[in-house]
């Protein structure tokens, strides 16, 4: 009886959406040409469009999560479209090492992305993890759009934080970057657009990440940020890379 049922309410659903559509006027045929040439001005090829009671389904194979994501907004923005469904997937990408290489280089090249956040990019399969703290929200969403961009990417985890807004903590920021790159041993960092060395602080406490190119930096900038007033703590997590 609740199989049975459950067919019933199904069936039911299916008939009220044919009904709706049929009293609208618009035929699934019309539906899915608006669909296919809305998809067509976004620059969005190879997409597969059919429509049945209103309800699309995408189907076919993009490069990047990015155009899949565009394909079913721009989808569901045409008129007397009910629902989108999609049966689409993301071509895969030559390895989750290059992924992860291209998705940084991306983060790094953000307008936004200062020595005040910090990002980190795992990749598992396709599906990338993104960690981190940022201090404005806005950030955190850039960053998944941007991995959403890079070829082979199937899915998107961002669990990167916003830091709370403390304007102790902003000058506090601005201090340990005055102490370290006014250092002679960073003044050749300061000048880089992408300078290596990132301060990140939360209620006081200072978390450097990034990278310097010995061991002797490590421990210096570390001194310098515990020796700068009103630091209430100091984590070093700076790597050394190898110079070029």
């Amino acid at each position: 009886m609740r199989s049975m049922s459950v067919a019933a309410v199904v069936i039911l659903m299916l008939a009220a959406s044919s009904s709706a559509t049929a009293q609208r006027g618009v035929s699934d045929e019309a539906i899915g040409r608006l669909v296919t040439q809305r998809l067509m001005d976004e620059n969005i090829t190879s997409v597969g469009v059919s429509v049945a009671s209103g309800i699309v389904t995408l189907r076919g194979t993009v490069p990047t999560l990015w155009i899949k994501q565009r394909a079913i907004e721009e989808a569901g923005k045409v008129d007397d479209v009910i629902s989108v469904f999609s049966q689409l997937t993301v071509r895969s990408g030559e390895s989750d090492e290059r992924i992860a290489a291209q998705v940084a280089q991306r983060l790094q090249r953000y307008v936004f992305y200062t020595i005040f956040d910090d990002a980190n990019v795992e990749v598992d399969n396709g599906v990338v993890t993104l960690t981190g703290r940022v201090t404005m929200p806005y950030k955190a969403d850039a960053f998944a759009d941007l991995a959403a961009h890079v070829p082979g990417v199937q899915e998107v985890r961002n669990e990167v934080r916003t830091l709370p807004t403390s304007l102790f903590d902003d000058q506090l920021r601005y201090a340990v970057a005055r102490q370290i790159y006014g250092d002679s041993l960073f003044s050749r960092y300061a000048i880089q657009a992408n300078p290596p060395v990132h301060i990140i602080v939360e209620r006081g406490n200072v978390t450097l990440t990034g990278a310097v190119f010995s061991e002797v930096e490590r421990r210096k900038a570390e001194a310098i940020a515990r020796g700068t007033f009103s630091v209430m703590s100091v984590t070093n997590k700076l790597r050394i890379e190898r110079e070029d």
